[in-house]
């Protein structure tokens, strides 16, 4: 189970930094009074019902999420802050404040 966790923790972070390395030739033709980049949220969850967050990752001024808690609720707190979902791969989900 520690391998399948280190696995999943590992995918998710891959596929942060290719989305984020995608996103660079965009941000370098943005000129310099371009506004700072939104907050995101990157969640794993699990596959046992109920779904529970097995990872959470927040960029600066996003919220952060405790692992074993609800992806219900931290969904629903995503939403009521403005973040909106962008992405969602298997068991990872990204969110995004417009």
């Amino acid at each position: 189970m520690m391998h399948a966790r280190r696995f999943l923790v590992v995918l998710a972070l891959l596929i942060a930094l290719s989305v984020g390395v995608a996103l660079i030739p965009e941000q370098m033709t943005q000129t310099a009074t371009a506004a700072p980049a939104s907050p995101a949220v990157v969640i794993l969850v699990g596959s046992v019902v109920p779904i529970s967050i097995i990872e959470s990752q927040s960029s600066t001024g996003a919220p952060t999420f405790a692992p074993g808690g609800s992806l219900a609720q931290a969904l629903a707190d995503l939403h009521a802050a403005g973040f909106e979902i962008k992405h969602v791969e298997g068991q990872n989900y990204t969110l995004v404040r417009q």
